[in-house]
This record gives structure tokens, C-alpha cells and sequence, in this order.
């Protein structure tokens, strides 16, 4: 795992592996579990982070089958509660981030707006996810315009679309490595650039879409798309 400061921005850039346990916290829900234990469940992941010289935890609520129909009493309600949880963190000394991810609340950006809307900014931020926000239907360079104050960290990912019938997909859609789907990444970083984002930016993958890749192959690709496209060297 490397990073090292853009030439084209401040932000460091840190490519995602599995073996960095200090950010993500599953499964905040709105409903069926009492709010206490929620963020009792939640404020001692956060300790763990700090304990373990970690920065931030990344949290998002309880995954479901795709696609889902959300209330906006559903999002208002998720808001409030990650809000009371991210001002337990704050004690702490853990910013709370939330994740926008498909399957969840947030997978379409008009819930993520009732969310973010019914939170704190003093004790919610958000976690940009570039693909999840295009396959929900929205725009991740209009996103960063609209939250610049809230942008803790990123997932930089790309995404492109795939026959409804793919055997074994999960989605209409594929994770694919940087430059070869439909996330407009070169606005992505010109909004960076414009709004002075200094955070993290993960570069991500799930899984390697070729099966005749290696997961360092993969990683290779989206490497040189940063340098030779966007002229940022990692």
C-alpha cells in the first residue's frame, strides 16, 4: 500500500486493500435495532480506530437486496441517528464518514441529499463513492460541487454496464478498473481540484473484472490511467 501527494492536487491517494481494518463499520440501521445500541455498537469500533492510529470511520447502513424502495422518513430518520453517533466519535476524536453505497438508503443521490440534509455537518461527512454514485443515478462531480465542506474521504472506482442477463451478476452493471467505465473521472478530479480537497482518495476495486487478470494487473491499469490521463503520479 503506497500514497504520495498529486501533482495535480493535495490529495494523497492510497490504494484500497482488505488488510487495512481502521475505516468501515457496517450495517447503521434506521430501524429494528434499538438507536442505543446502534452507536454503543458503533462508538466502540470508533475507540478501536483511534486505539489502533487510525483517522476515520466509515460507516453505512444495512445492505439489501438490489434494487430497494426507500421513504424519506426512512433517510431523515438514518440521518438523525448517524448524527447522534458521529457526535459520540467526535469525543473520540474520530470523524464519521458516511458511505454512499448501493443497496443501501443512499444508492439514489435525491436520498443521499435527505440524509446529508438531516444530519449535523459538524459531526456527519461524507465518503464519496465515484461508481456508487453513477450507478445509483447520480453524479459524483456535482456531488463533490454540493459537499465540498463535507468530503472526509474518497473511493475512487469506475463502473460500466453489462447485459441485465449476465449470468451470475449481481447488477445491470460491472466495477471495472479506472478509465475503462463511465465515471467521468477527469471531472471528478477537476472538482477536486476546484473545491481544494486535500483528504484521501482510495482507488478501488472490488474484484477483477477479466479473469484472465491479476489483481496487480488490474491495479497496474488504473496506475497508468492516473499518470498518463489525469497526471497524477502514485
Amino acid at each position: 500500500m503506497r500514497s504520495r501527494t498529486s501533482s495535480l492536487q493535495n490529495s494523497k491517494i492510497f490504494w484500497h486493500s482488505t488488510s487495512w481494518p481502521l475505516l468501515h463499520s457496517r450495517a447503521a440501521k434506521s430501524r429494528s435495532t434499538s438507536p442505543r445500541r446502534q452507536i454503543t455498537k458503533h462508538v466502540a469500533n470508533a475507540q478501536f480506530v483511534k486505539d489502533s492510529g487510525g483517522h476515520y470511520l466509515q460507516i453505512l447502513d444495512k445492505l439489501t437486496s438490489y434494487t430497494r424502495s426507500v421513504t424519506p422518513d426512512e433517510c431523515k430518520r438514518l440521518g438523525k441517528l448517524l448524527a447522534e453517533l458521529g457526535k459520540r466519535t467526535a469525543d473520540i476524536g474520530i470523524p464519521l464518514g458516511y458511505h454512499n453505497h448501493l443497496n443501501t438508503l443512499s444508492q439514489k443521490p435525491e436520498n443521499l441529499d435527505l440524509i446529508l440534509e438531516n444530519s449535523d455537518p459538524k459531526y456527519l461527512q461524507l465518503e464519496l463513492d465515484t461508481a456508487h454514485a453513477v450507478a445509483g443515478g447520480g453524479d459524483p462531480v456535482q456531488m463533490i460541487r454540493k459537499y465540498h465542506d463535507r468530503l472526509l474521504f474518497m473511493h475512487l472506482k469506475d463502473v460500466h454496464d453489462i447485459p441485465a442477463d449476465t449470468p451470475k451478476a449481481r447488477y445491470p452493471f460491472e466495477f471495472v478498473e479506472l478509465g475503462r467505465g463511465r465515471v467521468d473521472l477527469p471531472g471528478v478530479f477537476a472538482a477536486l481540484d476546484k473545491v481544494a480537497f486535500s483528504g484521501w482518495t482510495v482507488v478501488e476495486l472490488d474484484r477483477v473484472p477479466d479473469k484472465s487478470r491479476t489483481p496487480k494487473e488490474s491495479a497496474v491499469i488504473s496506475k497508468d490511467y492516473l499518470d498518463q490521463k489525469i497526471g497524477v503520479k502514485v
